[in-house]
């Protein structure tokens, strides 16, 4: 069992306490604050929670209609299905990012090369990153896209909240929750084939030469779609009176937890 919860109904039932906390202050500025602030109400220390299966669940949470992009996993291309990566790559194709390093930071989009000449491509046999000079340079196979998927998230709660800006603090108040289980291959691939799901690269060069990697990132923008990746969707909290709640002081229903 994970946190302070004996069962998944017990978690769900915080979760529900939560919802009735209101907005509450972020514990953390930036994009962290709204995972971190509801780990700390759930007064666990790790971002999963026990399923009701008794195994280690996924947390996700993102703020409502924000545009700001979710992340999934990270995971490299395997070996045997990769021409060039890491440092090679960086050497070739990157650029001078900020700090002066050789890097390659950049989101790949479905079809249309990016600036860098980078797109992805998919087919039945999995997804392909690929460049406009050199043709496909890394592949994941589907099979290793399921495998990494239900290693990394076979079950996820998702947790979203509305946001407002008080006093100069941002505050969440997380109302709505889903309980995501199983992955769906095709409609995985129909999300990154619609732009829903991107593949971001995150890499630099130590000043060894070395490449600093941190994790090739399967992201998505939209998180009310998010459920089509997964056999099944059950809505944990439902956010009944979001609307209700919205009045003219927005120090109503204000936590200071």
């Amino acid at each position: 069992m994970h946190g302070n919860f004996d069962s998944f109904e017990e978690f769900v039932e915080k979760l529900e306490e939560i919802e009735e906390m209101g907005y509450v202050k972020s514990h953390r500025s930036g994009n962290t604050g709204i995972g971190k602030t509801l780990e700390d109400l759930l007064g666990i220390t790790e971002n999963n929670v026990p399923g009701p299966d008794a195994a280690g669940v996924e947390l996700k949470s993102a703020r409502r209609n924000s545009g700001s992009m979710m992340t999934l996993f990270t995971k490299e291309p395997p070996r045997g299905s990769r021409e060039l990566w890491a440092s090679s790559l960086v050497e070739k194709y990157g650029y001078e990012d900020d700090d002066g390093r050789p890097a390659l930071k950049i989101t790949l989009h479905v079809d249309t090369y990016n600036n860098q000449g980078f797109r992805t491509v998919t087919d039945d046999d999995g997804v392909h990153i690929e460049h406009e000079d050199d043709g496909i340079i890394a592949t994941y196979p589907l099979d290793f896209l399921h495998d990494t998927y239900v290693e990394k998230v076979p079950e996820m709660v998702l947790v979203e909240a509305d946001t407002q800006t008080i006093d100069g603090d941002e505050h969440f108040w997380y109302n709505e929750a889903y309980y995501l289980e199983g992955f769906d291959a095709e409609e995985f691939l129909n999300l990154i084939r619609e732009s829903i799901i991107k593949i971001d690269l995150r890499m630099h060069l130590r000043d060894s030469g070395g490449a600093r990697n941190h994790g090739t990132a399967f992201r998505i923008k939209d998180t009310s779609k998010l459920d089509r990746a997964f056999e099944t969707r059950s809505q944990l909290i439902d956010g009944i009176g979001r609307d209700a709640t919205v009045t003219e002081d927005p120090q109503q229903g204000l936590s200071d937890f």
